[in-house]
């Protein structure tokens, strides 16, 4: 039976397709996209998260630490990343939950288990199973196992999927997926590479299949002022989309709700400053102005 490494499962979603349903986060993600929410995806391994304002100061985790990698600060204990080896022996005593680990090895049945659980919910709400990450159809095998198996007893299958994904395994989930939540984030090859690290060749060779297929796309794109949000990205969007004739888009607008995520893990922030409701106007209209309809999610 496969497995892989999943971070979160989250049952009662709203946000991630029609109806209730338990989105599966897989971790590991090609991109490593300058907003990107949720940096503890990224990587394919466990990650150990601190959290400082939820210390209390006990010091457990100085005791337990195998590495010496905890360090006393300010009548709290931080940690050295030098010598975190992210074992995460710290986690399992911290009582305040300051210290977590993410990302846990699951078999296919494992996560199966805990999709089983709101069958009814789905049935009576027209919901079913997401899969998202990081990037999914980057867990490789496991992610299509576990996709067959929703797809095998009857649950409505949605992948939210960046499209960087090897072109065999993406036309097998074309198969089996009933919709795709796809993101489009640059349509400039150079500038995509520049803000996410790696080019969108294979992305839009992938959405083109997909809005070519039987199975159902819904655009999104995350909108990032001064990064994407041009006239003449937004434009050549449009031209694209001109021949799937598909004028919706769904828009989700700078936000700093992954701030605290980066600190816990001893990252860099990399964004600043959000959208004012009238620049947020401005942005919106320039869609409109090309023939896309823009939903904000």
């Amino acid at each position: 039976m496969s497995q892989g490494m999943v971070y979160n499962i989250q049952r009662m979603s709203v946000q991630d397709g029609p109806g209730l349903r338990t989105t599966v986060f897989l971790k590991g993600c090609p991109l490593s996209c300058l907003w990107c929410s949720n940096p503890e995806s990224q990587k394919s391994s466990p990650q150990m998260m601190f959290f400082e304002s939820l210390c209390t100061g006990c010091g457990a985790c100085m005791e337990i630490c195998p590495n010496g990698a905890v360090m006393p600060m300010d009548e709290k204990f931080g940690r050295d990343l030098e010598k975190c080896t992210d074992c995460g022996k710290c986690a399992e005593v911290c009582p305040s939950k300051a210290r977590e680990m993410s990302g846990k090895e699951m078999t296919v049945e494992d996560v199966m288990d805990v999709v089983r659980k709101d069958a009814l919910f789905y049935e009576n709400s027209d919901g079913g199973v997401t899969f998202g990450g990081g990037e999914p159809t980057s867990g490789g095998e496991f992610f299509l196992d576990m996709v067959r198996a929703a797809h095998e007893e009857g649950f409505h299958v949605t992948v939210d999927t960046c499209g960087f994904c090897p072109v065999e395994r993406f036309d097998r989930t074309i198969e089996l997926a009933d919709l795709f939540l796809f993101d489009c984030k640059h349509m400039d090859p150079e500038q995509h590479k520049k803000l996410t690290g790696q080019d969108n060749t294979i992305i839009l060779r992938n959405l083109r299949t997909a809005l070519n297929s039987k199975t159902q796309v819904r655009l999104r794109m995350p909108l990032m002022p001064g990064m994407n949000d041009s006239d003449e990205n937004i434009a050549a969007m449009a031209e694209f989309f001109k021949e799937f004739d598909s004028p919706e888009i769904e828009v989700m607008p700078c936000h700093a709700f992954g701030r605290n995520k980066y600190a816990a893990l001893g990252w860099a922030y990399r964004m600043s400053g959000e959208y004012t409701p009238e620049q947020l106007d401005v942005i919106l209209e320039r869609f409109a102005n090309h023939g896309l309809n823009t939903v904000i999610v």
